[in-house]
């Protein structure tokens, strides 16, 4: 099969696309075209953005990183990729974070508000038919744009992720064709295929929950607030309730990430079996090993996906707290709101549900999901000798 040289691509369309093209995607329509009237071959496929380019992306963290090993020799501290990183993309990371809270404090927390006020034309309490139109316009307005900004939102998101993968996995392997022949004596394939597999792949993950570490907590102290002007005091039990559980979920990711490292220590132990299975296989078959070897080679397979399991136990106790302490929020509020005496109407039990809708979104999902990310890239992996 003869492959085309990144020159000989067509140019990406992204390159240049206006604002209205990059917010609804429409310079992806062409290719979609094509691929409706005819299978997809090479020739179509554009060429990488500039952006996008290992090389230029390499060059960059490996910059950054020299000078942070220059600068830790001279102070005398351990270095860290991470602060590597942040001076290559962090401009780029706090510019998502601006949008994220954009998102957040300005469509997604005044929705309930015109919410309520469509609601209480509707239940008769003062409302006039044109504030009712305003109020629906408004609802309808900020739903659309959160839906055209939160997408590019995601996709920016995703690249700046791809990014930082790609950087570090051209280091990676610059620093896999650099190894003596000590540290090749001590690092195996299996190690670099983890690396890049499994390690470096959560990058893509962590820098999509990253945000939710600051802008959560700043939207429930809004969102407390706000609903506190709806119902009173009753709104800070329910809240108490919800935030309870944060603790127990920080706890359980930080425990995944744990687990997470004895899944990558038992699948190197797996692949440098194999590997030397592989090698050595004319002597197993000579002399009939197959039958102790595959048993070997299964009790260290069950080794992993016992770990796996209590990862997925982990993730599904998480999973169950985002409708379980959403509900019972919303029951605790509205229940105490009502033995201090005063009436549920329905426009306050829809603004509550509302407002802790956000909640539940940001502070179940995402922000626990944000904890366990970032400890999962931080936390040791199985590196690669000196």
């Amino acid at each position: 099969m003869e492959y085309l040289k990144a020159k000989d691509l067509p140019r990406n369309p992204r390159e240049s696309a206006n604002c209205v093209s990059f917010l609804c995607f429409c310079w992806v329509l062409p290719i979609f075209f094509k691929g409706r009237k005819r299978e997809l071959a090479q020739d179509d496929l554009y060429e990488a953005l500039p952006s996008h380019k290992s090389s230029v992306l390499g060059d960059r963290l490996s910059n950054a990183w020299s000078n942070e090993l220059k600068k830790c020799q001279q102070n005398g501290k351990k270095p860290s990729l991470l602060r590597a990183i942040l001076n290559v993309f962090g401009c780029h990371i706090m510019f998502t974070g601006l949008i994220l809270a954009c998102l957040e404090f300005f469509l997604r927390t005044t929705q309930p508000i015109f919410l309520g006020g469509l609601i209480s034309y509707y239940s008769g309490t003062g409302s006039t038919l044109y504030h009712a139109y305003g109020y629906a316009a408004a609802v309808v307005l900020t739903s659309a744009l959160n839906v055209i900004f939160s997408h590019p939102y995601l996709l920016g998101l995703l690249h700046l992720g791809m990014k930082i993968r790609v950087a570090v996995c051209s280091m990676i392997y610059r620093k896999a064709l650099k190894l003596s022949k000590n540290a090749l004596g001590d690092t195996t394939a299996g190690q670099v295929v983890n690396l890049i597999s499994n390690d470096v792949a959560r990058i893509d993950m962590s820098i999509m929950f990253l945000h939710y570490l600051w802008v959560g907590p700043l939207e429930t102290v809004v969102v407390s607030y706000l609903m506190y002007r709806e119902i009173g005091v009753s709104a800070f039990i329910g809240v108490a309730f919800l935030l309870a559980f944060i603790p127990l979920q920080a706890f359980l990711g930080k425990k995944t990430s744990v687990l997470r490292l004895k899944t990558a220590l038992r699948t190197d132990e797996r692949v440098r079996m194999m590997n030397e299975i592989i090698q050595g296989i004319q002597v197993i078959k000579m002399y009939a090993w197959e039958k102790p070897f595959g048993r070997m080679v299964a009790m260290s397979r069950k080794k992993e996906v016992k770990v796996i399991r209590y990862v997925s136990y982990i993730r599904g106790i998480l999973l169950s707290f985002i409708m379980f302490t959403t509900r019972v929020s919303i029951f605790a509020s509205l229940v105490a709101y009502a033995l201090l005496g005063s009436v549920v109407t329905a426009e306050k039990a829809f603004v509550i549900t509302a407002y802790y809708n956000i909640l539940r979104q940001t502070m179940t999902v995402f922000f626990p999901q944000g904890i366990g990310q970032f400890v999962q890239c931080k936390s040791p992996a199985v590196g690669i000798s000196n």
